[in-house]
């Protein structure tokens, strides 16, 4: 006797779902829970200018992507853990909290230098000047957004919380 196979159909994603796979992805690259990206979203569509590359400054400008950026730390986590160990300083002051958001003029210096090692592979983000030798971050200006690699679609995002 023959037994029949089901047919498995893939369902069309809709555009809600579109929006929210853009939503996820950021969320994950960031390594951010659901109640802080909304923060984060909240704050930037209360600025006048456009909300999807404020959003995308306001991501770039935590300290832990700093350091990913710089090439001081491998993996967005790796940078995470690196601050969370209080392994660097921010303007002077040993910092623990992975998500404080720097400005123009910031310096970023490593504890010990043995704790942090150069990846000389990947390049430094031009909004950001590295001292090779001392390993210091100078946070020269916020990033525009042509200077951002687009991982994700930031007007879906959006359109998602504009709902």
């Amino acid at each position: 006797m023959l037994q029949k196979q089901q047919q498995q159909r893939r369902r069309k994603i809709t555009e809600y779902g579109y929006q929210l796979q853009e939503k996820q992805k950021a969320k994950q690259a960031y390594g951010l829970r659901e109640r802080q990206f909304r923060l984060y979203y909240a704050s930037a569509a209360k600025n006048r200018s456009e909300t999807g590359n404020t959003l995308l400054q306001t991501l770039e400008s935590r300290i832990d992507n700093v350091i990913f950026r710089s090439g001081l730390a491998i993996s967005r986590p790796q940078a995470r853990q690196l601050v969370s160990h209080r392994h660097f300083a921010l303007n002077g002051k040993r910092v623990s909290i992975p998500s404080i958001l720097v400005t123009p003029g910031d310096v970023i210096t490593p504890n010990t230098a043995k704790t942090v090692h150069f990846e000389a592979e990947r390049g430094i983000a031009p909004w950001l000047d590295l001292n090779k030798k001392s390993l210091t971050i100078t946070v020269e200006r916020l990033p525009s957004a042509d200077e951002l690699p687009l991982e994700f679609d930031t007007q879906k995002i959006v359109q998602f919380y504009s709902r």
